[in-house]
């Protein structure tokens, strides 16, 4: 009563409304089928309209939808159900069409109109609709199953169902199975309908269909059909391995094999790996563990004996692959304090995706990381003076780890000992050289180069060059006129920043060349004086 005082009152409202903003002219109202029994259910579709006959494109307007007799008196509601109480809001998604499946049922005989009426405007459209009596007596036979036949054998454990019965579809249906409920649904369209009924067991079966009515009264149903499941014997149903059947090297596997309740003992056969006689755990179960140690892809067997000693054998039931376990080892460490880098490389096992690099200055606290695909990573401006700690782990594109990290690595600040520079035994000398004097010493390990200092005192020592090599020309004042010392020396500026001093301070006598000039003159004229000599 109140749903139809609801309608009234909203029929009403619209009397009264404004005009809809676009151009609706009706509706095209279909019910299908158009002839109903009475409670079947049937379809109704809704198009919007616009003047010329077309769907109206932008309707997202409110519809009521009543059921009304030829005369257009509206028919009590509790005789008819109709979508969502009668009221609807079109949306975009409808496309301005609206089709609702199986909504329409009307419980009364006789000839109606389904009326649709736009809430704003009042426009409308409606569709006739012919409801006729049904039979309620049990019509048993008039349902025809068409699979299975009569005693018909099944040798699996799963039964397809069809049959015709055209004067029931849309009508609710049941298949019943040994007098048990096995499947509910509805007739299709054109009166006909399959369906698969699983998980039958090796027994005589007898299968019904019935129709029922919209108060679940039986008024049809087919005859009982006999029919035989027989499904092969099988002693082995499935095999599970745990936790899967790719594993990493050194996985502890669990494997267990479900079976027919005849089987007395199980007997697991894995290439490579050996026999595994398996446990039992209950009537149709038995189960074995084993490390994966050896990487590969092996095939599993499977021996099943019954009580009485019948053996029968199962090849290739499954494949376990062992995946080479995932490892990071002989990790290669570079410290660069100049340039405030750790360079690191290392080797691995398996196959990974990714490598995380955790580290810090604490070994309880590996905070910072480092995420590479390849198996290199450099750490970045490191404090020259400090420690720190570096540990390595294989991970996924999750970034979650699937292997054994690197052991914890201590990176001192004098890792790479050979950067300070070691001058034992190294001494600095004068040679002369085609007329010219030069500093010489020898080569130092680790250094970055060299930087001369020269004064006139020992403790008087300015730089005046820095070289990449081991010897250095001395200066020569050419306009000199006393005798002149200088004192020079060589430092080894070495990798790690520190200078060290090259053995000893070099005095050198510098100037006046005149005497050397002068002798050279006299030698040249003793020279000439005496080829002069010989020729006469």
């Amino acid at each position: 009563m109140f749903k139809k005082i609801w309608l009234a009152l909203i029929t009403g409202f619209g009397l009264v409304s404004s005009v809809f903003a676009g151009s609706l002219a009706g509706f095209d109202v279909k019910v299908n089928p158009s002839t109903l029994k009475v409670g079947e259910p049937a379809d109704l579709t809704i198009k919007a309209l616009d003047d010329q006959g077309n769907v109206l494109t932008d309707y997202k307007g409110d519809i009521i939808i009543t059921v009304t007799d030829k005369d257009g008196n509206d028919l009590d509601m509790s005789d008819y159900v109709v979508p969502n109480d009668g009221t609807y809001e079109f949306t975009d998604e409808d496309q301005w069409v609206k089709t609702f499946s199986k909504w329409l049922i009307i419980n009364k005989k006789w000839d109606f109109y389904v009326k649709v009426v736009d809430f704003d405007t009042n426009k409308s459209g409606k569709a006739e609709v012919k409801v006729v009596d049904t039979n309620t007596q049990t019509n048993e036979g008039n349902i025809k199953i068409l699979t299975p036949s009569d005693n018909e054998i099944i040798t699996k454990d799963s039964l397809t169902v069809a049959w015709e019965a055209k004067q029931y579809k849309n009508s609710k249906v049941q298949i019943l199975v040994d007098w048990k409920l096995a499947w509910e649904g509805l007739v299709w369209d054109d009166g006909s309908f399959q369906v698969d009924i699983a998980n039958l067991q090796n027994w005589d079966h007898k299968l019904k269909a019935q129709v029922l009515d919209l108060n679940n009264k039986v008024i049809a149903s087919s005859k009982e059909i006999p029919f035989k499941v027989k499904i092969a014997e099988q002693l082995f149903k499935n095999i599970e391995i745990l936790p899967s059947n790719s594993v990493s090297q050194g996985t502890k596997i669990t494997i267990n094999v479900s079976v027919d309740s005849s089987v007395n003992s199980a007997v697991l056969h894995i290439q490579n790996y050996g026999d595994f006689p398996m446990d039992r755990i209950s009537t149709t179960l038995f189960s074995t563990q084993f490390i994966a140690n050896t990487p590969g892809k092996f095939d599993i067997n499977l021996t099943l004996t019954t009580a009485d000693w019948k053996t029968k054998n199962y090849k290739n039931i499954a494949k376990l692959v062992v995946l080479e376990k995932v490892s990071i080892s002989s990790v290669k460490i570079q410290r660069d304090n100049n340039a405030k880098t750790i360079s690191l490389t290392w080797k691995f096992t398996g196959q990974v995706p990714k490598f995380k690099v955790t580290y810090g200055k604490n070994k309880d606290d590996l905070s910072q990381k480092i995420i590479v695909s390849e198996n290199k990573a450099v750490i970045k401006n490191i404090d020259p003076a400090l420690t720190y700690y570096v540990k390595i782990y294989p991970i996924d594109d999750n970034e979650n780890i699937i292997g054994d990290p690197s052991k914890l690595l201590v990176i001192e600040p004098d890792l790479k000992k050979a950067a300070t520079c070691k001058i034992d035994n190294i001494k600095v000398n004068v040679i002369r050289k085609k007329w010219a004097n030069y500093l010489v010493w020898g080569k130092v390990s680790w250094v970055k180069n060299y930087i001369v200092y020269e004064g006139d005192t020992p403790d008087e020592l300015s730089p005046i060059a820095t070289l990449t090599w081991t010897s250095y020309k001395l200066p020569f004042d050419k306009n000199a006129k006393k005798v002149k010392y200088s004192y020079f020396a060589v430092k080894a500026s070495c990798e790690d920043g520190s200078l060290k001093q090259i053995w000893n301070i070099k005095k050198v006598k510098t100037w006046p060349l005149d005497w050397i000039i002068i002798a050279f003159i006299l030698s040249l004229i003793i020279y000439w004086l005496k080829l002069v000599k010989e020729a006469e």
